[in-house]
């Protein structure tokens, strides 16, 4: 028999369905960790519009035999396909699937549906089963994808709206107390800003924002791609009403943008670059570009940080001996998750 009940759970709204077993009835498939991440990076449409359930917990299947029947569904993944199950004969890793156990207190799973007894889950539930496998730096990358305006398909990034906002991952974890991996994961979110369009974007917020202790710059945080209206005579020279810098301090009137190398042709990058400038300065705010160039050369990048600073009104960032090893190694392990993207879902 099946059951469906429309509930509210913190800002969401989930449809909650409940499965007897021994009476004919299915059960679901549940992806998580890195298959959950994978599936969740290519889909193109807003999270909004995509229905949301709540699974409990003795429903979840992890029958590598029934799995099949989703084969379509899950082609495009990485093998193992990563599931969350409640059978204890099927907590075990083969070369298909990997079964792992995770106890929520309410025993409900917030997903999405893919297909018919088959799930994904959902933003928050995979930022806090990672928390209890990845270290802070790579949680709090995925953190920001999460949180972003991208997605990741064939190596290549792209924009939709934003998948889940960190106050929604802060309310489900506020539900979650005891629960492995919960602690590290409010501790990182703190650090998660909403908003990022492409990884490198991430990559660079994190540098700069992340505390001086921790490898980064310390300084305050930035809105990631703010909508500005395009008023005055700045609507001369462009042509919609709006325009979003990557990383903007409102009240200091400062603007970062950066400027990817594969987003456009030479020729195109240059002209698109350098109307965003031209649009943002007419409009009153001091413009700083970031390159790719930039960004890999601590030194570089060290310059960039320290005029930031002296805008923003901070102490000064500059490093010397351990602390500027310390930075330059942190900045190079987060530079290379915004190259290689995948790695998270390993």
């Amino acid at each position: 028999m099946r059951c469906l009940l429309v509930l509210r759970l913190e800002s969401f709204r989930f449809t909650h369905f409940r499965k007897r077993r021994g009476m004919g009835e299915r059960v679901a498939f549940l992806l998580s960790g890195g298959s959950a991440i994978e599936w969740l990076r290519i889909q193109r449409n807003s999270m909004a519009a995509m229905q949301r359930y709540v699974i409990p917990y003795n429903s979840l299947e992890g029958s590598l035999r029934r799995l099949k029947r989703h084969q379509s569904a899950i082609e495009s993944l990485s093998r193992p396909i990563q599931l969350i199950t409640w059978n204890r004969e099927d907590r075990r890793r083969t070369k298909q699937t990997i079964c792992r156990a995770m106890s929520l207190p309410g025993g409900l799973y917030p997903c999405f549906r893919i297909e018919p007894g088959l799930f994904c889950s959902a933003p928050e539930l995979v930022f806090l089963q990672m928390a209890r496998l990845f270290d802070e730096e790579r949680l709090l990358f995925l953190g920001f994808e999460l949180c972003g305006r991208y997605g990741i398909a064939n190596g290549k990034s792209f924009m939709r709206p934003c998948v889940c906002p960190p106050a929604s991952v802060e309310a489900f974890l506020a539900t979650c107390s005891g629960v492995h991996g919960r602690k590290r994961a409010v501790h990182v979110l703190s650090h998660v800003l909403c908003g990022a369009a492409s990884p490198m974007e991430s990559a660079l917020a994190i540098c700069l924002t992340i505390p001086r202790d921790a490898g980064g710059f310390g300084l305050p945080a930035p809105e990631l791609n703010r909508s500005l209206p395009v008023e005055g005579e700045a609507r001369r020279l462009w042509d919609t009403d709006s325009i979003t810098p990557d990383l903007l301090w409102e009240e200091a009137k400062l603007a970062i943008e950066y400027d990817s190398d594969d987003e456009h042709t030479a020729a195109e990058r240059i002209t698109v670059d350098s109307m965003r400038r031209n649009v943002l300065e007419e409009m009153g705010y001091r413009v700083i570009s970031v390159t790719n160039g930039i960004f890999s050369d601590p030194v570089q990048l060290e310059r960039v940080a320290s005029v930031v600073a002296k805008a923003l009104g901070c102490d000064s960032v500059e490093a010397v001996d351990e602390e500027w090893m310390l930075r330059a190694a942190f900045v190079r392990r987060i530079r290379q998750m915004a190259m290689h993207p995948e790695v998270l879902c390993n």
